[in-house]
């Protein structure tokens, strides 16, 4: 009866780690011209879905894992009908159609002018990018068509852009509000402290280009970062654990 116990117990947690998604939230990409337009990410252990939301009559771009098209890279645009995997040609050149198409788009909605479009494919996809079920920065690039029109034809300067986001744990295993982090602005070290029964975690710090910029291995008693030395400005502190991950953004002056 004991090991029949063990056993449940064991399959019980494994499902539950294997259950855990990650997701972006929504991320504000532009307001330019009253022309809205965000996405959403989530992550499970093996299937991606994306959401964009945007003008209903023009194309929408969005790039994982660079900050500029001229870097190469992955990058989806939705054409009007389909919703397409390419790769960078640089700038002023029309990203490749991939040999791979790996999205199915499963919702396609227009409202008022607006579309939401939800679309999904595997967590790894051969020749496209691949995305990772863990805590962590995503950088982002995006463009939208600056007419009413699926040509993919330059963008115009204010639409398109490049950002940071962070990927964070979907559920409430392990939220944003269960550890502390202190000072925040900080100026030489910052302080993390373990929610009550985890003992131990680690620490990344990532700047706004995705880089590790600092990596930590932390305990009740030993859970101060050095900060000293970092550019002024905001950084993503992703904290690890075996009860999950969380995110915070910590700012230095």
């Amino acid at each position: 009866m004991k090991n029949f116990t063990l056993t449940v117990f064991a399959f019980f947690i494994i499902s539950v780690m294997c259950g855990q998604t990650f997701t972006t939230g929504t991320v504000d990409l532009s307001t330019t011209s009253g022309l809205a337009y965000s996405v959403k990410i989530d992550v499970s252990l093996t299937l991606v879905t994306l959401t964009m939301v945007g003008p209903s009559d023009r194309y929408l771009g969005l790039g994982f894992g660079v900050d500029s098209m001229t870097d190469g890279g992955d990058v989806v645009i939705f054409t009007g009908s389909a919703l397409t995997d390419r790769t960078f040609q640089g700038i002023g050149n029309v990203p490749a159609l991939d040999a791979t198409q790996s999205w199915t788009i499963t919702s396609n909605t227009i409202a008022s002018g607006v579309r939401t479009l939800i679309a999904t494919r595997a967590l790894v996809s051969s020749g496209n990018y691949t995305f990772s079920n863990s805590a962590g920065a995503l950088m982002l690039v995006w463009s939208r068509s600056g007419t009413a029109s699926f040509s993919l034809v330059y963008h115009g300067a204010t639409n398109r852009g490049a950002l940071t986001t962070n990927l964070m744990l979907g559920n409430q295993d392990f939220t944003v509000e269960s550890f502390k982090m202190y000072p925040n602005p900080t100026k030489g070290f910052m302080r993390i402290e373990l929610p009550v029964a985890i003992t131990s975690g680690e620490v990344k710090v990532y700047d706004n280009l995705g880089r590790v910029v600092r990596r930590q291995k932390i305990t009740n008693f030993d859970n101060v970062i050095n900060t000293s030395g970092l550019t002024i400005g905001s950084y993503t502190v992703v904290v690890r654990t075996d009860y999950g991950n969380a995110t915070k953004i910590l700012l230095v002056d």
